[in-house]
């Protein structure tokens, strides 16, 4: 790969390490569990079964690890790795504190995984695949460390309107500065796959080499109790990077009234039981082709 790519690539992998390492201390831990929630859905969509080698890419603060961990039982065993220190100190802690014995977890990078080839019976990835600049380089080292038909399984965001919340990235784009054409280049990466359809996703895995492509889709709608439950939460993901950036242009003043504004908003979609949000997903499964 052209150098100018590699060195845009490590920026993106350390600028997502930074989001989530201060992410980490309240990472599905504020708010409503979707997450959690989602994180259990692909462990039963995977259907791993007990005594199986797991190895949980973007692991965070355990959502898929866990109630892995509880499938395979005590003899088989469960790694998570994540590229954000602060997540595996946060998730190692509760490994601890749960007194697993069949849980390792681990600092990585997901495109240069260091496991011996045939080590996995499954690999689970859960909303992480977008973050990944070399996304072709990390479902090879997948396919590299997962046994003969073995499974991947993988949750995305499923492309999705929710008329509610329209008006957010309006607001957003009406606090932060224009963003500047990069110059056209022959060496630009090619644009970023698609992976919010279910037949975008089959497109995906099968050009990766995997076969047996399967899918499901499944719609959460979570209820925030109050605008403060809500604004904690949009500081616990991968949405904070926005909120940095209003803060770096517009300062803490400027953070303030996008604060003020949002809250404003809100109000008119509140219902009597709180502020509701769909997120929609797609959990995809395939598997590595087997010994020919």
């Amino acid at each position: 790969m052209d150098d100018n790519l590699l060195d845009k690539a490590a920026r993106q992998k350390q600028l997502f390490a930074g989001i989530f390492d201060r992410s980490a201390p309240t990472y599905d831990h504020v708010g409503p569990s979707f997450f959690t929630h989602y994180g259990q859905g692909l462990v039963d969509f995977a259907q791993i079964k007990p005594d199986a080698h797991v190895l949980d890419i973007a692991t965070g603060r355990g959502a898929a690890l866990f109630p892995a961990a509880e499938a395979v039982g005590r003899h088989g065993y469960v790694v998570g790795i994540d590229l954000a220190e602060m997540m595996v100190k946060e998730t190692l802690q509760e490994v601890r504190h749960r007194k697993l014995k069949n849980v390792i977890v681990e600092q990585m990078d997901a495109e240069n995984l260091r496991f011996p080839e045939e080590s996995f019976h499954y690999v689970l990835c859960g909303f992480a695949l977008f973050f990944f600049p070399q996304l072709d380089q990390a479902l090879a080292e997948i396919r590299r460390v997962l046994k003969p038909l073995g499974c991947l399984a993988v949750s995305t965001w499923e492309k999705f309107e929710d008329e509610r919340w329209s008006w957010y990235d309006k607001l957003v784009e009406s606090f932060l500065p224009p963003v500047a054409e990069e110059p056209k280049d022959k060496s630009t990466q090619a644009p970023a796959p698609q992976l919010d359809t279910a037949a975008s996703m089959k497109a995906v895995l099968e050009q990766a080499g995997f076969i047996e492509v399967q899918s499901r889709s499944e719609q959460l709608e979570v209820v925030y109790q109050s605008d403060e439950e809500w604004w904690s939460v949009q500081w616990s993901h991968g949405g904070r990077s926005v909120l940095e950036k209003i803060e770096a242009t517009s300062g803490v003043d400027g953070l303030k009234r996008f604060k003020k504004a949002a809250f404003e908003r809100l109000s008119y979609i509140k219902e009597g039981d709180g502020i509701r949000s769909a997120w929609p997903a797609i959990y995809t499964s395939a598997r590595k082709p087997g010994l020919s």
